[in-house]
């Protein structure tokens, strides 16, 4: 069983950068660094190689117009415990909302503050089955996928830049360029000498301006609220964020125990109310009739099945 949840708007540069990235690029302007590709594999190989890890992250830049992150929260514990915590703003209610992905071992747990509701799953038997696109590169390797797969065929360059200073520690950069003819796409990860885990990301990416500008067409009628056409231009995107990575905790169960939060409401598919898995293990009912003798145990999935019938009848 492989469970996949998506956050639906842009929270980590996973989603944005393949939201403004071309999926192929035209040509490659200048090779893969041999350097730059070792670089990025170390980095690979150290989060795979994680036991448990705590990672807290703060965003910061204008993501061009999508949602916003403000920080978010991943802890790992192998096989299969994980908590995953983001906000964003939420210009419609006007402050920051949560969403959260939690895994105790037995269940898996989703809750979306914003719309009140939460689902929940079985739990994978490890976390290569528990794919969340949102949670950024380095959950995407713990997991055990390459971001960094298709490198050659996606980027126009990557290659090693001079060294950084990140919070007092020397740090590679690496440069993946990923931009076309409409718009530049520059992603920086500022990966540790130590530990070779990122210490920060910085994306860039900037309109560029066409030659001209063509005349809009004539809109149709009905249509005259409908912006001017030469109004509607890319944004200018400069995104990014910094890590604080733990390594090697003693994490507890209590940390990974799920707690329903007030007023929140189990949203369930109709699909997992009807699977057979849902009543394995349940208790039976025991029907008695109008002569106090006992009749043949009703399960839950006898009692849905009963209920089914009775909606066609109707």
């Amino acid at each position: 069983m492989t469970l996949v949840c998506s956050t639906g708007i842009i929270s980590s540069i996973v989603l944005l950068v393949s939201s403004i990235a071309p999926s192929r690029a035209i040509g490659l302007a200048e090779p893969v660094e041999p350097a730059a590709r070792q670089a990025l594999d170390r980095m690979v190989r150290a989060y795979r190689s994680l036991k448990s890890v705590e990672i807290e992250a703060a965003y910061s830049g204008d993501p061009g117009g999508f949602t916003k992150p403000l920080r978010s929260k991943l802890v790992v514990r192998r096989p299969n415990r994980l908590l995953y915590e983001i906000e964003n703003y939420n210009p419609t209610l006007g402050r920051a909302t949560r969403k959260r992905y939690l895994c105790d071992g037995k269940g898996f747990y989703v809750y979306d503050e914003a719309e009140g509701y939460y689902t929940r799953d079985r739990a994978p038997r490890d976390l290569r089955a528990l794919i969340l696109p949102g949670a950024g590169i380095e959950y995407a390797a713990i997991s055990g996928a390459d971001p960094f797969r298709d490198l050659e065929r996606q980027a126009r360059a990557v290659r090693l830049e001079a060294p950084e200073i990140v919070n007092g520690e020397r740090v590679q950069v690496v440069m993946i360029d990923t931009g076309d003819a409409k718009r530049t796409a520059e992603a920086r990860f500022y990966i540790s000498e130590s530990d070779h885990l990122i210490r920060r990301f910085r994306f860039d990416s900037i309109p560029i301006d066409p030659p001209s500008v063509p005349e809009p067409t004539r809109q149709p009628a009905g249509a005259e609220d409908d912006p001017d056409q030469r109004n509607l231009r890319m944004l200018p995107v400069r995104f990014g964020y910094e890590n604080k990575t733990t390594v090697g905790l003693k994490i507890p169960d209590a940390l990974f125990a799920w707690r329903q939060p007030a007023g929140a409401m189990l949203y369930e598919p109709m699909n997992q109310i009807l699977d057979p898995r849902r009543f394995e293990g349940r208790p039976v009912y025991e029907t008695v009739g109008k002569d106090g003798k006992k009749r043949k145990a009703l399960t839950y999935r006898d009692l849905m099945e009963m209920a089914r019938k009775s909606r066609k009848r109707r």
